[in-house]
């Protein structure tokens, strides 16, 4: 009797690793892509008319936050298994993920091998974390629960950048000039001034110091 298929269903808004994933996951009999979508609003409407077993999704897409995708998804879909996907290393994310109920944490830098890894672990009723990570952790301290918070704050402000604003964040973090930011992304110097007044803002903060620390913080600089 021939094994039936894990019906897979991937939300990611870059097409471009919508295509890798479901390549990847063609070439493995085991699995088939049975829908995808680009913001939070094309998953639900869809997720609600296919049959699907497992779902990878990306943190930082279009349409509400990823923490009311993760509420929704585990109020609304509690049989489906949720890998999440995403380019942002943060051990206290992985763990407030875990803790709501997400089965599988997985940054995107990861191998295919390590992938396919996750995936079997997920759909055998178990969790899994990588890079590794120990969900188990004694509590934190009311010190580091504390720090915990400011992290999860900072990554709420990071998501709410645009690209660009987030890449001229890293580009302001490296010490280019207005001009010199501008002259590498192909714009204007004013369109960079009103892009950085929006980072300001969007990140609470006053000066260019503390966008570089925040870009530091959020691991935006190489």
């Amino acid at each position: 009797m021939t094994k039936r298929k894990t019906n897979v269903f991937i939300a990611d808004d870059h097409p471009a690793i919508r295509l890798g994933l479901i390549s990847m996951l063609k070439a493995n009999r085991a699995f088939q892509v049975v829908g995808q979508a680009a913001n939070s609003d094309e998953l639900f409407e869809t997720l609600s008319q296919a049959d699907v077993d497992l779902l990878i999704l990306d943190l930082n897409m279009p349409g509400q936050d990823y923490e009311r995708n993760v509420q929704t998804l585990l109020q609304e879909f509690p049989y489906l298994k949720v890998l999440v996907y995403t380019g942002y290393e943060h051990p206290d994310l992985a763990k407030s993920l875990l803790e709501k109920g997400i089965h599988g944490y997985v940054i995107k830098q990861a191998s295919p091998e390590i992938f396919f890894e996750a995936i079997e672990v997920i759909l055998n009723g178990q969790q899994f974390v990588y890079p590794a990570y120990h969900p188990g952790l004694p509590t934190a301290s009311s010190q580091q629960h504390g720090a915990n918070q400011k992290l999860r704050d900072d990554f709420r402000k990071r998501l709410g950048l645009s690209k660009r604003e987030q890449e001229i964040l890293v580009l302001i973090s490296k010490g280019l000039t207005s001009q010199g930011i501008g002259d590498e992304l192909f714009i204007s110097k004013y369109t960079v001034e009103t892009h950085r007044k929006n980072i300001l803002r969007k990140l609470e903060v006053n000066s260019s110091t503390e966008l570089v620390k925040f870009a530091i913080q959020q691991g935006l600089l190489s």
